[in-house]
């Protein structure tokens, strides 16, 4: 971006955040360093980790969890944690952000004011990562379809593989083609094509469960990510988005199904090894006729 926020500011009226050093929090030599440290990057991800870092280093902290407008974001995990702090980031009089703080134990008074302060530090570089993941995230994003594009889903899939690295956990990937589609753009045109895309893309999302991804890949061809998920998720999400095809009435006016690949990620996969592996189970869908399911 052209012109950024300032990362802080001499003078604050924050209600939330009036305790200062002297009463035990950090020096100013420590918030120097922190601000340092989240002026090192711009993206969502990558600052909030930053940021989860430095509560980890200062606070016995189990997670933080990011609310903003356009979705959610969580570091680390509240599982166990039975006290939350919840704090706002404010902009021009008005709530951009929502802070969750999670911790399996009481804070001292000492602890709340460091708390406070690394909140205060972080809201200049949240906001600055904010608008930069809006703008981002229409880049990202299929123009028709409203679904993520294939830019999206190689960003998506190469940050799900690195988590599947670290902490040895799996997701599932279903590849969908549409069948006969063809024949809809050669008798009514493209127009009526695009409204077919639409409402399979309508499909999709309401198939999915709202922590997975669907993606338009291109032209009739789509992709869903699922963390988390098992042969048997992976099916029921499959079937699911057969069934809700047939219940649209514009698929269904057309006879427009579809046939559905997938897999799940396994130790050692690379990206293009779990795409080549969903993808050879779709061929196998095509393959067997018109709504089939395979997995690999």
């Amino acid at each position: 971006m052209e012109h950024l926020t300032p990362i802080y500011e001499n003078t604050t009226s924050d209600a939330l955040l009036t305790l200062e050093p002297h009463q035990g929090g950090l020096s100013h030599e420590e918030s120097h360093d922190v601000m340092q440290k989240l002026a090192s990057s711009i993206d969502l991800h990558k600052l909030a980790s930053v940021f989860y870092g430095l509560l980890k280093a200062k606070l016995n902290i189990d997670s933080v969890t990011i609310q903003f407008p356009a979705g959610a974001l969580t570091i680390g995990d509240a599982q166990d944690s039975s006290n939350m702090k919840t704090l706002d980031q404010i902009a021009q009089h008005s709530v951009f952000a929502t802070l969750t703080y999670s911790f399996s134990k009481v804070l001292s008074m000492r602890e709340a004011t460091v708390l406070n302060q690394l909140h205060k530090h972080f809201k200049y570089p949240l906001k600055n990562a904010l608008e930069h993941h809006a703008i981002k995230q229409l880049a990202l994003k299929d123009h028709l379809t409203s679904l993520g594009n294939r830019a999206n889903y190689q960003e998506t899939l190469f940050r799900f593989v690195s988590q599947a690295k670290r902490e040895e956990v799996s997701f599932g990937l279903l590849v969908i083609d549409m069948d006969k589609f063809k024949p809809v753009n050669d008798t009514y045109g493209h127009h009526e094509g695009d409204k077919v895309l639409m409402a399979m893309a309508e499909v999709l999302r309401e198939s999915v469960r709202g922590t997975d991804y669907a993606f338009r890949f291109g032209g009739d061809e789509f992709c869903c990510l699922l963390p988390g998920s098992d042969n048997q998720t992976n099916s029921m999400v499959a079937l699911r988005i057969q069934a809700l095809m047939t219940s649209n009435s514009l698929l269904a006016k057309h006879r427009i199904s579809c046939s559905i690949g997938s897999t799940n990620y396994q130790q050692g996969d690379t990206e293009q090894d779990l795409f080549n592996r969903a993808d050879q189970a779709l061929y196998l869908a095509k393959q067997s006729g018109r709504s089939c399911y395979k997995a690999a």
